[in-house]
């Protein structure tokens, strides 16, 4: 028998989520007509456990690399900055900041092989305060993230210096939040049932059912 192929497009949208949700929590019966408070309701709810998910390292499915070219300065911003600015422009901006490493862009090594040299994650900004002179400029070996809000803050240190370094970081992957009832849920199928029995459980404490 034929292994059965799954579409490239998805096939259910956020208004058949929180539908099945709804019955599968008790809160709908299955021959009854969602109301559109109690649907705008129940989306409200599925952002707030996606903006919970986005957060969790085991419930993101993959890790995505961002790079920018080096320009000499001391902090990096990170977060919905727009595509003429120097840095990650990702929306919403991340919690933490999971690898970074420096490549040479400048290299004369036999046969143009990229360098990459690991940058060593400071973790707290405490650690990062303690460096004495924040603004002498060489080879960067050390990356602080400030998760400041609404743009965070790449800050490598020694400051790399201009155009000679590219610095890559390694984020989660941006967990898209549903902006319409009619939307394609575009997720790995693996979050289907996932988001359906969660939400399920969810739903029955905001309709205040036992």
């Amino acid at each position: 028998m034929a292994v059965p192929v799954e579409g490239a497009i998805p096939v259910d949208n956020v208004s058949t989520l929180l539908t099945n949700a709804l019955q599968d929590g008790g809160i709908l019966g299955l021959d009854e007509s969602l109301e559109a408070e109690a649907l705008n309701k129940a989306l409200r709810h599925a952002n707030w456990l996606l903006a919970q998910w986005a957060r969790k390292r085991w419930l993101v499915y993959r890790i995505q690399d961002y790079s920018f070219v080096s320009n000499g300065s001391v902090n990096y911003p990170v977060g919905n900055i727009g595509a003429n600015v120097v840095g990650i422009n990702m929306n919403p901006r991340p919690d933490r900041l999971e690898y970074a490493f420096i490549r040479f862009l400048q290299q004369t090594n036999p046969g143009n092989l990229q360098v990459d040299i690991p940058l060593d994650i400071i973790q707290s900004h405490e650690d990062y305060a303690r460096i004495i002179v924040k603004t002498v400029g060489t080879l960067s070996w050390r990356i602080f993230y400030d998760p400041e809000w609404p743009v965070g803050k790449l800050y490598p240190w020694p400051v790399p210096q201009t155009s000679i370094y590219e610095i890559h970081v390694g984020f989660k992957v941006v967990l898209p939040r549903f902006t319409a009832t009619d939307q394609p849920i575009n997720f790995p199928p693996e979050y289907e049932a996932a988001l359906n029995w969660c939400l399920a459980r969810r739903f029955r404490v905001a309709f205040q059912m036992p």
